[in-house]
Protein backbone atom coordinates (compact mmCIF):
# COMPACT_ATOMS: atom_id res chain seq x y z
CA UNK A 1 0.00 0.00 0.00
CA UNK A 2 1.31 3.29 -0.65
CA UNK A 3 1.62 6.14 1.64
CA UNK A 4 -1.69 7.83 -0.54
CA UNK A 5 -4.17 4.20 -0.01
CA UNK A 6 -6.32 4.97 2.37
CA UNK A 7 -6.24 1.62 4.83
CA UNK A 8 -9.73 0.86 6.78
CA UNK A 9 -10.21 -1.78 9.20
CA UNK A 10 -11.99 -4.66 8.20
CA UNK A 11 -15.63 -5.64 8.86
CA UNK A 12 -14.66 -8.48 10.91
CA UNK A 13 -12.82 -9.68 14.09
CA UNK A 14 -9.21 -9.65 13.63
CA UNK A 15 -6.72 -11.85 15.48
CA UNK A 16 -3.53 -9.86 16.17
CA UNK A 17 -0.11 -10.43 17.75
CA UNK A 18 2.44 -7.71 19.27
CA UNK A 19 5.82 -7.92 20.59
CA UNK A 20 6.47 -5.36 23.64
CA UNK A 21 9.90 -5.09 23.31
CA UNK A 22 11.62 -3.24 26.32
CA UNK A 23 15.35 -1.71 26.56
CA UNK A 24 16.61 0.93 29.03
CA UNK A 25 12.82 2.20 29.98
CA UNK A 26 12.16 2.46 25.99
CA UNK A 27 9.65 0.55 23.75
CA UNK A 28 9.93 -0.67 20.08
CA UNK A 29 7.09 1.00 18.55
CA UNK A 30 6.10 1.95 14.63
CA UNK A 31 4.85 4.97 13.93
CA UNK A 32 0.71 4.74 13.24
CA UNK A 33 -0.07 7.79 10.28
CA UNK A 34 -3.55 9.23 9.55
CA UNK A 35 -4.54 9.51 5.94
CA UNK A 36 -2.89 12.47 5.18
CA UNK A 37 0.43 11.29 6.52
CA UNK A 38 0.38 13.20 9.65
CA UNK A 39 1.69 11.23 13.28
CA UNK A 40 -1.63 9.95 15.22
CA UNK A 41 0.60 7.53 17.37
CA UNK A 42 2.68 4.59 17.85
CA UNK A 43 2.16 0.78 18.45
CA UNK A 44 4.47 -2.12 18.66
CA UNK A 45 5.69 -4.42 15.96
CA UNK A 46 3.28 -7.03 14.84
CA UNK A 47 0.56 -8.10 13.07
CA UNK A 48 -2.21 -10.43 12.04
CA UNK A 49 -2.52 -14.27 12.88
CA UNK A 50 -3.24 -16.42 9.84
CA UNK A 51 -5.63 -19.07 9.84
CA UNK A 52 -3.94 -22.37 11.42
CA UNK A 53 -0.97 -20.22 12.41
CA UNK A 54 0.02 -20.13 16.59
CA UNK A 55 0.46 -16.57 17.84
CA UNK A 56 3.78 -17.63 18.36
CA UNK A 57 4.41 -18.82 15.09
CA UNK A 58 2.62 -15.32 13.66
CA UNK A 59 5.04 -13.33 15.75
CA UNK A 60 7.79 -14.60 15.00
CA UNK A 61 7.10 -14.29 11.34
CA UNK A 62 6.06 -10.36 11.55
CA UNK A 63 9.23 -9.88 13.20
CA UNK A 64 11.13 -11.71 10.94
CA UNK A 65 9.77 -9.92 8.00
CA UNK A 66 9.48 -6.35 9.60
CA UNK A 67 13.17 -6.27 11.47
CA UNK A 68 15.01 -9.39 9.37
CA UNK A 69 15.74 -11.07 12.95
CA UNK A 70 14.86 -13.74 15.21
CA UNK A 71 12.45 -12.59 17.88
CA UNK A 72 12.48 -14.53 21.58
CA UNK A 73 9.33 -14.80 23.12
CA UNK A 74 9.66 -14.36 27.30
CA UNK A 75 6.99 -15.01 28.78
CA UNK A 76 3.07 -15.57 28.35
CA UNK A 77 0.72 -13.03 27.05
CA UNK A 78 -1.13 -10.33 27.72
CA UNK A 79 -4.31 -10.76 25.61
CA UNK A 80 -7.42 -8.14 25.69
CA UNK A 81 -10.18 -7.05 23.09
CA UNK A 82 -9.93 -3.89 21.02
CA UNK A 83 -12.35 -1.70 19.66
CA UNK A 84 -11.34 1.39 17.88
CA UNK A 85 -12.17 4.09 15.24
CA UNK A 86 -10.21 4.99 12.27
CA UNK A 87 -11.19 7.61 10.16
CA UNK A 88 -14.80 6.68 10.73
CA UNK A 89 -14.46 3.23 10.46
CA UNK A 90 -14.87 1.15 13.44
CA UNK A 91 -12.20 -1.84 13.96
CA UNK A 92 -12.37 -4.92 16.36
CA UNK A 93 -9.64 -7.15 17.38
CA UNK A 94 -8.07 -9.77 19.55
CA UNK A 95 -5.06 -8.93 20.38
CA UNK A 96 -1.83 -10.77 22.00
CA UNK A 97 1.03 -8.84 23.60
CA UNK A 98 4.21 -11.03 24.17
CA UNK A 99 7.16 -10.18 26.16
CA UNK A 100 9.81 -10.30 23.70
CA UNK A 101 13.54 -9.87 23.55
CA UNK A 102 16.22 -9.99 20.28
CA UNK A 103 19.00 -11.93 19.18
CA UNK A 104 20.62 -9.14 17.07
CA UNK A 105 21.96 -6.53 19.66
CA UNK A 106 21.85 -4.17 16.51
CA UNK A 107 18.33 -3.62 16.80
CA UNK A 108 18.84 -2.14 20.39
CA UNK A 109 21.55 0.36 18.72
CA UNK A 110 19.41 2.10 16.15
CA UNK A 111 17.44 5.09 17.83
CA UNK A 112 15.26 5.46 14.84
CA UNK A 113 15.13 2.79 11.63
CA UNK A 114 12.42 2.47 8.98
CA UNK A 115 11.00 -0.85 7.69
CA UNK A 116 8.54 -1.85 4.84
CA UNK A 117 4.98 -3.38 5.26
CA UNK A 118 3.74 -6.64 3.38
CA UNK A 119 1.89 -4.26 1.08
CA UNK A 120 4.71 -1.25 0.40
CA UNK A 121 3.99 0.64 2.73
CA UNK A 122 7.35 2.30 4.65
CA UNK A 123 6.73 3.25 8.07
CA UNK A 124 9.28 4.68 11.05
CA UNK A 125 10.47 2.44 13.96
CA UNK A 126 11.87 4.09 17.05
CA UNK A 127 12.11 3.24 20.34
CA UNK A 128 10.47 5.85 22.47
CA UNK A 129 10.82 6.44 26.28
CA UNK A 130 7.69 4.98 28.10
CA UNK A 131 7.75 7.99 30.42
CA UNK A 132 5.91 10.00 26.88
CA UNK A 133 3.39 7.49 26.58
CA UNK A 134 2.52 7.54 30.37
CA UNK A 135 2.77 11.74 30.57
CA UNK A 136 0.48 11.96 27.42
CA UNK A 137 3.07 13.15 25.64
CA UNK A 138 2.85 10.40 22.99
CA UNK A 139 0.14 8.81 21.76
CA UNK A 140 0.73 4.59 22.25
CA UNK A 141 -2.08 2.28 20.31
CA UNK A 142 -4.10 -0.10 21.34
CA UNK A 143 -5.15 2.01 24.35
CA UNK A 144 -5.62 -0.93 26.68
CA UNK A 145 -1.96 -1.93 26.19
CA UNK A 146 -0.69 1.08 28.57
CA UNK A 147 -1.48 -0.53 32.29
CA UNK A 148 0.67 -3.22 30.36
CA UNK A 149 3.37 -1.37 29.56
CA UNK A 150 3.61 1.06 32.50
CA UNK A 151 3.13 -1.56 35.25
CA UNK A 152 5.99 -3.80 34.20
Amino acid sequence: MSQNESWRPSSSIRTKVIGIAKHHDRLLVCEVLDDDGALKGWCPLGGGVEFGETTEDALKREMQEELGCEVLISGTPSVYENIYEHHGVKGHEIVFAFPVSFRNPQIYARDRFQICEDRGSMHWVEWINIDRFRNGTTVLFPDALAPLIFSN
